[in-house]
Protein backbone atom coordinates (compact mmCIF):
# COMPACT_ATOMS: atom_id res chain seq x y z
CA UNK A 1 0.00 0.00 0.00
CA UNK A 2 1.41 3.43 -0.90
CA UNK A 3 2.28 5.85 1.88
CA UNK A 4 0.90 8.73 -0.16
CA UNK A 5 -0.61 9.40 -3.57
CA UNK A 6 -0.62 12.73 -5.34
CA UNK A 7 -1.47 14.16 -8.74
CA UNK A 8 1.15 16.26 -10.49
CA UNK A 9 1.92 18.07 -13.72
CA UNK A 10 4.72 15.92 -15.16
CA UNK A 11 6.30 17.03 -18.42
CA UNK A 12 7.36 13.63 -19.74
CA UNK A 13 6.05 10.84 -17.56
CA UNK A 14 2.78 9.29 -16.51
CA UNK A 15 3.74 8.50 -12.95
CA UNK A 16 6.47 7.64 -10.48
CA UNK A 17 7.00 5.90 -7.18
CA UNK A 18 9.73 7.00 -4.78
CA UNK A 19 11.65 5.02 -2.18
CA UNK A 20 9.33 6.24 0.60
CA UNK A 21 6.33 4.66 -1.12
CA UNK A 22 4.83 7.87 -2.46
CA UNK A 23 3.11 7.47 -5.83
CA UNK A 24 2.73 10.52 -8.04
CA UNK A 25 0.47 10.41 -11.08
CA UNK A 26 0.24 12.77 -14.04
CA UNK A 27 -3.13 14.55 -14.14
CA UNK A 28 -3.29 13.79 -17.87
CA UNK A 29 -4.01 10.14 -17.05
CA UNK A 30 -7.64 11.26 -16.96
CA UNK A 31 -7.43 11.68 -20.76
CA UNK A 32 -6.31 8.11 -21.41
CA UNK A 33 -8.48 5.09 -22.14
CA UNK A 34 -9.31 3.28 -18.91
CA UNK A 35 -7.14 0.24 -19.69
CA UNK A 36 -4.04 2.43 -20.16
CA UNK A 37 -4.81 4.38 -17.03
CA UNK A 38 -5.10 1.13 -15.10
CA UNK A 39 -1.80 -0.10 -16.54
CA UNK A 40 0.05 3.04 -15.36
CA UNK A 41 -1.40 2.71 -11.86
CA UNK A 42 -0.54 -1.02 -11.73
CA UNK A 43 2.98 -0.21 -12.94
CA UNK A 44 3.52 2.31 -10.15
CA UNK A 45 1.98 0.04 -7.50
CA UNK A 46 4.36 -2.75 -8.53
CA UNK A 47 7.25 -0.39 -7.80
CA UNK A 48 6.26 -0.62 -4.13
CA UNK A 49 7.69 -4.17 -4.24
CA UNK A 50 10.35 -3.78 -6.94
CA UNK A 51 11.96 -0.33 -7.17
CA UNK A 52 13.46 -1.00 -10.60
CA UNK A 53 12.57 -2.37 -14.02
CA UNK A 54 14.15 -5.79 -13.54
CA UNK A 55 12.78 -9.11 -14.76
CA UNK A 56 11.21 -9.55 -11.32
CA UNK A 57 9.42 -6.21 -11.68
CA UNK A 58 7.99 -7.06 -15.12
CA UNK A 59 6.97 -10.53 -13.90
CA UNK A 60 5.02 -8.85 -11.10
CA UNK A 61 3.37 -6.44 -13.53
CA UNK A 62 2.53 -9.39 -15.79
CA UNK A 63 0.84 -11.26 -12.94
CA UNK A 64 -1.56 -8.37 -12.37
CA UNK A 65 -1.81 -7.13 -15.96
CA UNK A 66 -1.05 -9.90 -18.48
CA UNK A 67 -1.50 -7.53 -21.46
CA UNK A 68 0.99 -4.99 -20.10
CA UNK A 69 3.21 -5.20 -23.22
CA UNK A 70 0.28 -4.17 -25.42
CA UNK A 71 -0.65 -1.31 -23.07
CA UNK A 72 2.93 -0.15 -22.74
CA UNK A 73 3.23 0.08 -26.52
CA UNK A 74 -0.18 1.77 -26.88
CA UNK A 75 0.76 4.36 -24.25
CA UNK A 76 3.44 5.74 -26.56
CA UNK A 77 0.72 6.92 -28.96
CA UNK A 78 -0.54 9.24 -26.20
CA UNK A 79 2.80 10.81 -25.31
CA UNK A 80 1.69 14.01 -27.07
CA UNK A 81 -0.65 14.61 -24.13
CA UNK A 82 2.30 15.13 -21.78
CA UNK A 83 3.30 18.14 -23.90
CA UNK A 84 -0.16 19.72 -24.01
CA UNK A 85 -1.73 22.25 -21.68
CA UNK A 86 1.46 24.04 -20.73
Amino acid sequence: MPNDVCVRDFKARWGCCDARGKISLNWRLSMLPLALRDYVIIHELCHLREMNHSKAFWALVGQVCPAYRKYRKALKAYSFLTRMYR
